[in-house]
């Protein structure tokens, strides 16, 4: 049994990490790759490189495909990396963020090798997801960068690729999953699942969040695709068209973690991996 609770995919390869160690999906099968961290939770591949996020090592990071490792420089914080989100345009601007149980969020603005603490408006420093908007367009001014946060207690996002943080309008309770809509400059739309208080909506860009009436209690992954949205509770999965309304998907398995790209859903469970679409 192979358990993921993190998937990545660049450059036409998929990444996959959980408790058991880091992976290469080829042909349909998982192909372990040796990593530093004893205790592993979560990966981000980008361009040049692919990340890992745990302990004892905070953030490591392989130029070739695993084949060697470093470990980042971690600003003094000690707490386990438990998620990593790279800038969509890290490219250009070495913009990845990590976030930690217990240290708050750390930035870096050089791929992984160095990072700061980020915290300034945080109020609470177990951040448990991280996701990005889309960039803005070329033609909007100012060009926000605009990240967000779930947390122990609540959601926050920032306007400024994690500079600095404000607290999002919403219930306290612990928000474990964060998806934005491919087209959030024009509808505005994030959706935030938590641990057992059901599926939050914002439609004004992440500033306030409203309960979803009728979704599931606990909301182990979300998804935003060109179709619709996707989440899976403990039983199964949901879909919708709005995250809105949402129904149960007939004979689908839970996930734990599920990833769209490039017109395909990745799905990360207590099995290993799926791809859905």
């Amino acid at each position: 049994m192979t358990i993921i609770l993190s998937i990545s995919k660049q450059n036409g390869s998929v990444w996959a990490a959980g408790p058991e160690g880091l992976f290469r999906y080829e042909g349909g099968e998982l192909a372990p790759v040796p990593q530093p961290q004893e205790n592993l939770y979560c990966c981000c591949a980008i361009h040049d490189r692919v990340l890992v996020g745990g302990l004892p090592h905070g953030v490591a990071f392989s130029l070739q495909d695993g084949a060697d490792w470093q470990a980042g420089w971690m600003d003094n914080v000690e707490a386990p990396v438990v998620t990593l989100a790279a800038d969509p345009q890290v490219e250009g601007t070495g913009v990845i963020l990590a976030g930690t149980d217990g240290g708050g969020i750390l930035r870096s603005t050089n791929r992984g090798s160095h990072w700061f603490a980020s915290n300034f408006g945080l109020r609470s420093y177990s951040v448990l997801a991280l996701a990005w908007a889309p960039p803005a367009p070329a033609s909007a001014w100012p060009r926000w960068e605009v990240v967000f946060a779930g947390t122990e207690e609540g959601i926050y996002h920032s306007p400024n690729g994690g500079r600095g943080w404000k607290r999002s309008e919403s219930e306290e309770a612990v928000f474990q999953a964060i998806t934005v809509d491919p087209n959030f400059h024009r509808t505005g739309v994030v959706l935030a699942g938590t641990e057992g208080d059901g599926l939050f909506r914002s439609a004004d860009g992440g500033h306030s969040f409203e309960r979803v009436p009728g979704a599931p209690a606990q909301i182990n992954a979300l998804a935003a695709t060109s179709q619709g949205w996707l989440l899976s509770d403990e039983t199964g999965l949901w879909t919708s068209p709005d995250g809105l309304t949402w129904q149960p998907k007939d004979d689908s398995t839970p996930a734990l973690v599920l990833l769209h790209a490039h017109g395909s859903v990745i799905a990360g469970d207590e099995k290993g991996l799926a791809v859905l679409v």
